[in-house]
């Protein structure tokens, strides 16, 4: 989804979190104000730990526009809520320290805000550089290994394609002098072609998605699952069912077809079902369209399910990780859950494009 428009729960916490602390700095100088009966101590009071808590909320706000997934997200709050909490307890000692000697401590609330405000924005900003490291090296991991698996599939496919072609080439090449050519042999081998050719497109589309440079348009997702699920069917002894709209258009490329086919493929494939069956379904959501690829096999152990999109998780050979990395190129998300009574149920969302309306880059 546009992440211009969605706004995740983690960098609204972190705002939060500035809020409050810029508004307990508000009600404490505001009651010193009116005690002393002066403004310029309360007011310099207010600058050192309310200007923070300000910080810390357009951090807050700043961290929503980044292209950080929602666990990248989660990692800032952790590390921002960890360093108040780290920087207050430090605080805090000081002041049991002093109590123990007997000393006073005087006006605790002042400096605690501000251990609270430098804590969280220490934190906020390790939390982001350790999100994006991580995140980085996720993505070069997957990268490599999507860019491993496309070029394992289409040599695959295209080795199939070019025996079929090689094949109908040798009956046209061995058909008597003087006898017509099977027309269906030339067409067989225009359709490989075309086939190649288009497989051939398809990967340099893909290769530009993973690096973070695709080239988006309006793409009907109904006759994609239409084409896959046939292609599946045809390729697997399974049942395929679909249950899809007239047209569905989503902001992506050519490569959401791989999207489809690896979704489809794993769900035929661990399938261990007496009648193996995928149900697919395409439904629209305001701004939102969703794929739904359900199947009624073994399903996933929950402790699979959070690398299971990963480079070196369980995603079939590649294929799950490819597919994780091609939705998030496309501003969507893609998740896992059980199916009832048994099985898996993927869920991905794509935001959702206008027919002829122009996509983002």
């Amino acid at each position: 989804m546009d992440r211009s428009r969605v706004w995740g729960r983690a960098p609204l916490a972190v705002m939060c979190v500035g809020a409050v602390l810029f508004l307990s700095a508000l009600l404490q100088h505001t009651r010193e104000l009116l005690v002393l009966g002066e403004i310029t101590g309360p007011l310099l009071a207010l600058l050192v730990d309310g200007t923070p808590a300000l910080a810390l909320t357009y951090g807050g706000y700043r961290l929503s526009r980044t292209d950080l997934p929602p666990r990248g997200s989660w990692t800032v709050l952790v590390w921002s809520l960890s360093g108040v909490v780290l920087f207050v307890a430090a605080m805090g000692a000081t002041f049991v320290v002093r109590i123990a000697e007997g000393r006073t401590v005087a006006e605790p609330t002042f400096p605690l805000l501000v251990a609270a405000n430098a804590g969280g924005i220490a934190g906020l900003i390790a939390g982001y550089y350790n999100a994006r490291a991580r995140e980085d090296a996720r993505r070069s991991r997957t990268v490599n290994n999507a860019l491993a698996f496309i070029n394992e599939l289409i040599r695959h496919d295209l080795r199939n394609d070019l025996n079929v072609i090689r094949g109908h080439a040798d009956l046209i090449a061995d058909a008597d002098p003087g006898v017509v050519p099977d027309a269906a042999d030339a067409d067989t081998v225009a359709e490989k072609s075309d086939e190649a050719l288009s497989r051939i497109e398809t990967s340099r589309i893909i290769a530009d998605t993973l690096v973070g440079d695709p080239e988006l348009e309006p793409t009907d997702l109904v006759p994609v699952v239409t084409e896959m699920g046939t292609r599946t069917n045809d390729a697997f002894d399974a049942t395929i069912e679909t249950d899809l709209p007239d047209g569905a258009m989503v902001t992506a490329n050519a490569g959401i077809r791989s999207v489809v086919d690896n979704l489809l493929e794993n769900a035929v494939e661990h399938n261990d079902a007496d009648d193996p069956r995928v149900d697919v379904a395409v439904t629209i959501e305001g701004d939102t369209v969703r794929l739904t690829v359900t199947d009624n096999g073994p399903g996933i152990p929950d402790d699979l399910k959070e690398s299971l999109f990963e480079p070196d998780g369980e995603g079939s050979g590649g294929g799950l990780s490819l597919v994780y990395t091609l939705v998030t190129g496309y501003g969507g998300d893609v998740r896992v859950a059980d199916a009832d009574p048994r099985g898996s149920r993927f869920v991905v969302d794509l935001p959702r494009a206008e027919s002829g309306s122009a996509a983002g880059t």
